[in-house]
């Protein structure tokens, strides 16, 4: 079911179901129940509190998105230009941009998970800008932090093995992979409870 929502969400719809699923499981995991992976019973649960954890990733990348945007369009223009001065501007100006991008969307990256698990945890918008208290967290857990993370990309890693290896299509190793992550990173929050 993890694969066919990963395919609608070409169309944005799944991906609401997808983000409310795994909220579900951050919380199963959390709570420390012995099968943590929910069943796909309750869809109007999992697309309302998708939307909830879609918005906060949503507020999290999207000014990314519009500064990328923002000088991606005269990078273009520049690049088609006739004058080699103008291209040599528009190659000099997509290094710059990407030496600001790249940090800022590593960043993101590495807070992220926090939020998201807040949130989902908190089942509120607002717990994803809880900045005080999600930075308390992964300092006091940077270590595990730090391992969840390096599961996470082993996982993302893995994703075109599993299409090439095991003929099981890229869409289902994909949702395994985040599957991974969400748990990983639920064992963390898990552990922090417990001290």
């Amino acid at each position: 079911m993890g694969g066919v929502f990963v395919l609608a969400s070409l169309i944005i719809i799944g991906i609401f179901f997808i983000y409310g699923y795994f909220a579900r499981l951050a919380r199963n995991v959390i709570a420390g129940a012995e099968r943590p992976l929910p069943s796909w019973d309750d869809l109007g649960d999992y697309f309302n509190e998708g939307l909830r954890v879609f918005g906060v990733a949503l507020v999290y990348t999207l000014p990314l998105i519009v500064l990328g945007m923002f000088f991606l369009v005269p990078m273009i223009f520049m690049q088609a230009g006739g004058s080699q001065v103008v291209r040599d501007a528009g190659g000099m100006m997509a290094t710059c941009v990407w030496c600001l991008i790249f940090p800022l969307s590593l960043a993101v990256g590495i807070w992220l998970p926090a939020a998201l698990t807040f949130v989902a945890v908190e089942q509120r918008f607002s717990a994803g800008f809880e900045f005080g208290r999600i930075w308390s967290y992964m300092r006091a857990n940077a270590g595990n932090y730090v391992l969840a993370y390096v599961c996470w990309l082993i996982a993302r890693f893995a994703v075109p093995f599993g299409m090439i290896l095991f003929c099981i299509g890229i869409v289902f190793t994909i949702f395994w992979a985040y599957a991974v992550a969400v748990y990983a990173f639920a064992q963390t929050y898990r552990l922090s409870l417990e001290r």
